[in-house]
C-alpha cells in the first residue's frame, strides 16, 4: 500500500500560499508577511516585518492614493477588494498587483489588524494591454475601412491567387459589383476583362509609386477608362483605380474642336489667299470679269471666316454668360419674313416656303431671335437636297409663339436628338445629305440664345425629314 501523503500544516500553507499574504496595523506597519509576499516585493521577511509599512512599498503615485483613497475606504467600509497597485522592488522595478484587504477590528483593548492579500497581476496587465491594443487595433482598421469606403478613387487588394480581399465602394461601382459577392472571389471571373487589365498594370515592388497606366474597361455595355496603378503588400496586391472617362472624352472632343475648327478655318483661308494671290500675281492680265469673280470670292471667304470667328466668340461668352440681352416686344411672324427675305443666298440654292400670316407679338431679343432662325435655318438648308424645299411657318403654340423650320433631308436620328444641340457636334455624313461642314456651334447657340429670352429651341420627333421649333413667350394679352 501506498503510504499517505504528509499533512500539510497550516504555517506552510500560510508561506507557500499562492498570493502574498500579509497583516499590517491600522496605520500600515506590516506585522507579518508570508514567503510568497517576499518574493514578490524583493524584501526578506526580516526587512519588512516591524520595520516597514505596506504603502512604504508602493511608488510615489499609488502612495498617496493609499492615503487618500485605500486608507479612509477601508475604515468606511471595513474592506477594499481588487485594487489595482504597484509594488517597487529594491533595484526599482514595478511588479502590478491586485490588492483585498480586510479590516479586523481590535476587542478587549487590542489593535486592529488588517489582513491583506496580494496577487501578481503582471499577466492580467499584459492581457489587458494586448486587449487594449488589439482594440486600438481593430478601432484603427475599423476607420481606414471607413475612409477608404469614402475615397473616391477605387481600391482593390487581391491576394496570391487573384481573389478579392478588400474592396471599396468607389471599385465596386466602378467593377458594378455588390460587396457580399465581391470579398472572396477570383476578381477575374466576377470581371472578365480583368485578367487582361491586370498583365497592363504597373506595380511597385519597391515602395515607390508608378506612373498609372490608362485601360479600357467594358462594364455593363459601356466602355470606361481607367488610370490604374498598383503596389505590392504582404498579403497580396493593392490596386488603385480612377475613373478618367470624362477626361479622355474631353481630351478626344478637344481633339475633335482642334481638327473641325482648323479645316474649317483651313477651307476660306485657302480661297482667300489663292484669289488673293492671283489677283496679285495676275492682276493687268485678267479681264474685268475675272477680277470681279475673285473679289467676290475673297468678299464670301472673309465673310465665312467672320462668321467662324464670331460662333466661336459667341459660344465662349455664352458659357461665361457675358451675353447682353434687351428685352422687348416685337412681332415675331414679321422677323421671320424679314429673315426669309434676307436670305439671298439660301434663297438661289434652295427654295424656302414662308408661312407667317397673322402678328404674333413676343417678349424678347429681335437681334437675338433673328440669329436663333438663322443658325436653325442654315441647319436645314445645309442638310436638305439640291432641289428640296425648306419651309418656315409661324405659329401660336399654347402661351408661345413657334416657328417650325422643315427641311426634306434624311432627318435625325432619334439617339441623337439632343446630342445635336452639344458643341461641335456634327452628324456622321451616313446620316445627312453630304454636308458636313460647319463648326457645329449653330444649333448650340440657337438653342443658349432662344434659352435666354426665356424660349426654346428642340426637335420634333416623328417626323419626315427634321423639323426644328423655336418657342418665345407671347406677350401677355392686357
Amino acid at each position: 500500500m501506498t503510504a499517505p501523503a504528509a499533512a500539510e500544516t497550516a504555517e506552510e500553507l500560510y508561506e507557500e500560499a499562492p498570493c502574498g499574504y500579509l497583516s499590517t496595523s491600522a496605520d500600515g506597519t506590516i506585522l507579518r508577511a508570508n514567503g510568497t509576499f517576499s518574493a514578490l516585493c524583493g524584501y526578506d521577511t526580516a526587512e519588512l516585518v516591524g520595520r516597514r509599512r505596506f504603502q512604504d512599498l508602493l511608488p510615489p503615485g499609488a502612495k498617496i492614493y493609499y492615503e487618500t483613497h485605500y486608507a479612509p475606504l477601508l475604515q468606511m467600509q471595513q474592506h477594499v477588494s481588487e485594487l489595482a497597485l504597484e509594488l517597487v522592488r529594491p533595484e526599482g522595478t514595478r511588479v502590478p498587483i491586485l490588492v483585498n484587504a480586510v479590516l479586523k477590528p481590535g476587542g478587549d483593548g487590542d489593535p486592529a489588524v488588517v489582513r491583506v492579500t496580494v496577487f501578481d497581476a503582471t499577466e492580467r496587465r499584459r492581457y489587458e494591454r494586448e486587449l487594449l491594443q488589439a482594440r486600438a487595433d481593430a478601432e484603427s482598421r475599423a476607420a481606414a475601412a471607413s475612409a477608404l469606403e469614402h475615397v473616391a478613387e477605387g481600391v482593390v487588394l487581391v491576394d496570391e491567387d487573384g481573389a478579392v480581399v478588400v474592396v471599396n465602394a468607389a471599385a465596386r461601382r466602378l467593377f458594378e459589383l455588390a460587396e457580399a459577392e465581391a470579398v472572396g472571389s477570383i476578381l477575374s471571373e466576377l470581371v472578365p476583362e480583368w485578367a487582361g487589365i491586370a498583365d497592363r498594370v504597373p506595380v511597385s515592388r519597391t515602395g515607390v509609386a508608378v506612373e498609372p497606366v490608362v485601360v479600357p474597361l467594358l462594364v455593363g455595355g459601356e466602355t470606361r477608362w481607367l488610370a490604374s496603378s498598383g503596389e505590392e503588400a504582404a498579403n497580396g496586391t493593392v490596386y488603385t483605380l480612377r475613373d478618367v472617362t470624362t477626361e479622355r472624352r474631353l481630351a478626344d472632343a478637344r481633339d475633335d474642336i482642334v481638327a473641325i475648327v482648323s479645316h474649317e478655318l483651313r477651307t476660306p483661308l485657302t480661297g482667300v489667299l489663292g484669289a488673293a494671290q492671283t489677283l496679285i500675281g495676275l492682276g493687268p492680265q485678267l479681264s474685268e470679269e475675272q477680277r470681279l469673280e475673285l473679289t467676290q470670292l475673297v468678299a464670301e471667304q472673309s465673310g465665312r471666316l467672320a462668321r467662324i470667328v464670331d460662333e466661336i466668340l459667341l459660344t465662349q461668352r455664352l458659357d461665361v454668360g457675358d451675353v447682353a440681352f434687351e428685352r422687348s416686344s416685337f412681332d415675331l411672324a414679321a422677323q421671320v419674313r424679314t429673315v426669309a427675305k434676307r436670305s439671298a443666298s439660301w434663297r438661289a440654292s434652295r427654295p424656302l416656303e414662308v408661312v407667317a400670316p397673322e402678328t404674333l407679338l413676343v417678349e424678347g431679343d429681335s437681334g437675338r431671335f433673328e440669329q436663333v432662325l438663322v443658325n436653325v435655318l442654315d441647319n436645314a438648308v445645309k442638310h436638305s437636297p439640291p432641289d428640296a424645299v425648306v419651309r418656315i411657318r409661324a405659329e401660336r403654340h399654347g402661351s408661345n409663339a413657334r416657328v417650325v423650320v422643315a427641311d426634306e433631308g434624311p432627318g435625325v436620328p432619334a439617339a441623337d436628338a439632343e446630342r445635336i444641340f452639344q458643341r461641335f457636334l456634327r452628324l456622321d455624313p451616313s446620316h445627312t445629305s453630304g454636308a458636313t461642314g460647319g463648326t457645329g456651334l449653330g444649333l448650340y447657340i440657337a438653342r443658349e440664345l432662344a434659352r435666354r429670352m426665356h424660349g426654346e429651341v428642340g426637335l420634333l420627333p416623328g417626323t419626315p425629314g427634321a423639323e426644328f421649333f423655336i418657342d418665345l413667350p407671347l406677350v401677355p394679352a392686357v
